[in-house]
């Protein structure tokens, strides 16, 4: 059987990305799957407020999913042949641009809500909240729009100036975030002189921005593809992913805490507790944790703490008798 040809249209610039996009949205989804049961059995005693964003974020994900799956079906099995399945989108693409902004938008106020915890300080995180919220209502405008006027896609192509403005404005998001908690920990980072704080900030650096980058990058490939190729349907390559890629770096930056991805086991490091997690203004009294540890390691012994204005972990060893006992200081501002 001939392939299907309409003269002057690149027929595998249209399916073909929609089949990437499919595939690789599935993937993500997988992974979101592993990371929400990961994160169910490390933090079980975690904030009430954390665990209502983890589970919306993936009952969000999961009707995203549904309807997209009921797309590809529309599309590749009950319109397969159908030249009109390519030149229009289908009904259950209708609630996808808004479930992008909404899930960017969720991804976005945690962080939003760790600067304000970091710093005490209404300021920045309105400023970022500002952007956060013209990203979420442009989805949802451009969404309706595209329902009322029709599925068609010449009236995708209309609607360009909405499709830059919510792209645009989820990437600057992402970008004001990253950039924040990056000079927030580097100043906690400069104000600590011991070297396992400063390693695990320097972590958490690294961390934040990995993770702002690669949302704000595919935002920024999608607004771009789109402007430049809307006559294909490259961009929905990033448009299928980019919710699932939000919420993926939401669960690992909630994951990272679990002391599996800790690099040094024979650091004892606070998993709820470094200095992304705390409050700026928490003033809650050291904890103290008892570990037998096999190892015999020489190490001078001291009665005097040295504090300074981050969280560290100490580590002290009793010659008096046959258990070496591990203790866990917190040093708050």
């Amino acid at each position: 059987m001939a392939p299907v040809s309409i003269p002057g249209v690149n027929v595998p610039l249209l399916t073909g990305p929609l089949v990437l996009g499919y595939m690789w949205s599935y993937c993500l989804y997988g992974i979101l799957i592993v990371q929400t049961y990961m994160y169910t059995e490390a933090f079980p005693k975690d904030r009430l407020g954390i665990k209502a964003v983890v589970w919306t974020v993936f009952l969000l994900e999961s009707v995203f999913t549904v309807f997209m799956t009921i797309a590809a079906w529309n599309q590749y099995g009950k319109g397969w042949g159908d030249v009109d399945s390519l030149l229009i989108i289908d009904w259950s693409w209708e609630p996808l641009p808004a479930l992008n902004g909404t899930l960017a938008g969720l991804a976005q106020a945690f962080y939003i809500w760790r600067i304000w915890s970091l710093t005490n300080k209404l300021w920045l995180p309105f400023l970022i909240s500002l952007v956060s919220i013209m990203q979420v209502v442009v989805s949802f405008y451009y969404g309706i729009a595209v329902t009322v006027e029709g599925l068609g896609v010449d009236k995708l192509i209309a609607h360009s100036a909405e499709v830059s403005l919510w792209l645009a404005g989820s990437a600057t998001c992402d970008i004001l975030i990253t950039i924040s908690l990056v000079v927030i920990l580097s100043r906690r980072k400069a104000a600590t002189r011991f070297s396992q704080t400063a390693g695990l900030l320097t972590r958490l650096i690294r961390f934040a921005v990995e993770t702002g980058s690669i949302t704000s990058a595919g935002a920024i490939i999608e607004v771009v593809l789109w402007l430049t190729m809307h006559q294909y349907n490259i961009h929905f390559i990033f448009f299928l992913v980019l919710g699932k890629l939000y919420s993926n770096m939401l669960m690992a930056t909630l994951n990272c805490r679990a002391a599996i991805f800790q690099q040094d086991p024979t650091t004892i490091v606070p998993s709820q507790m470094s200095s992304f997690w705390m409050d700026a203004s928490d003033k809650r009294s050291p904890t103290n944790s008892t570990r037998t540890t096999n190892t015999t390691r020489a190490v001078n012994v001291t009665k005097d703490i040295v504090t300074d204005r981050a969280e560290e972990t100490i580590v002290m060893t009793d010659f008096r008798s046959n258990e070496h006992s591990t203790r866990k200081g917190e040093l708050l501002d």
